[in-house]
């Protein structure tokens, strides 16, 4: 396919939201917004081509300022659609005297239009800077799963460096977890992105009922991520979710690819 090509399918995915859409954006996805932040937030979901309504792209308010917010899976698809997205090295970490963690780093490389590979970004991402901590300690998937977390956070450096046209403003919730450990509460906004997961669960009614209430009651990050964990567990399989997500899909593709190894 030619790079005309690439960039006019890239340019068909780019979605417009109706009326009735917009609403529901401002009511369920974007409650605190003020009509300038919809706005920039409604630009950024049309230039990405990523569906707020299936929370591919969301927005948190830490402070009073708007955070736009997506996956990593979401910088993925971006990269892809671009048609000239070429690969990356696997992560290369470092350590320090002790043998701890110290940083992680990715490379990204692009075709360019001749066809040739070359690498167009990388992005370094340091332990200190990034980890999720309670108390003093990692938390949540900072501590089950380190190098998983700091490689996500090093590909998305690279992925914005690699793509600033498309990434530019646009954060993973991974690059934002250590911002989101203050001693106050979720968001009301956190809390909603739980309660809208609730309705993708294979959870029984009184189950749900009680996940709402849980939600509700939650009062530090911990708690919030025990539930997220749990809510993910009991996740729909991709054939039972009316309207799956890109990451949906993504996610049953590596399953099943799993089973057949």
């Amino acid at each position: 396919m030619t790079q005309l090509n690439h960039y006019m399918s890239n340019e068909l995915i780019k979605m417009d939201f109706s009326r009735e859409q917009l609403d529901l954006i401002k009511k369920q996805i974007a409650p605190q917004a003020s009509d300038t932040e919809l706005q920039l937030f409604i630009y950024q979901a049309k230039r990405t081509g990523l569906d707020p309504l299936t929370r591919q792209i969301y927005c948190i308010h830490r402070g009073g300022k708007m955070t736009i917010q997506t996956s990593i899976d979401g910088f993925r698809v971006i990269a892809e659609r671009s048609g000239t997205y070429a690969g990356q090295d696997e992560p290369i970490f470092d350590y320090d005297a002790q043998n701890r963690l110290k940083s992680a780093k990715v490379a990204v490389y692009r075709f360019a239009p001749n066809g040739q590979r070359y690498q167009a970004a990388v992005g370094v991402a340091y332990w200190a800077e990034y980890v999720q901590e309670y108390n003093g300690k990692p938390g949540g998937l900072w501590a089950k799963m380190p190098h998983t977390m700091l490689a996500k956070v090093a590909e998305a450096l690279a992925l914005r460096k690699a793509y600033p046209q498309d990434l530019s403003g646009l954060y993973t919730a991974d690059e934002m977890a250590q911002a989101d450990t203050p001693v106050e509460a979720p968001t009301d906004e956190e809390k909603h992105l739980l309660k809208n997961m609730i309705y993708d669960t294979d959870l029984t009614a009184e189950e749900k009922e009680k996940a709402m209430a849980a939600i509700d009651l939650c009062q530090d990050y911990g708690t919030y991520q025990k539930i997220q964990h749990r809510l993910e567990d009991r996740k729909l399989s991709i054939d039972q979710i009316p309207n799956p997500s890109q990451k949906d899909i993504s996610k049953h593709v590596k399953k099943v690819a799993g089973h057949a190894n």
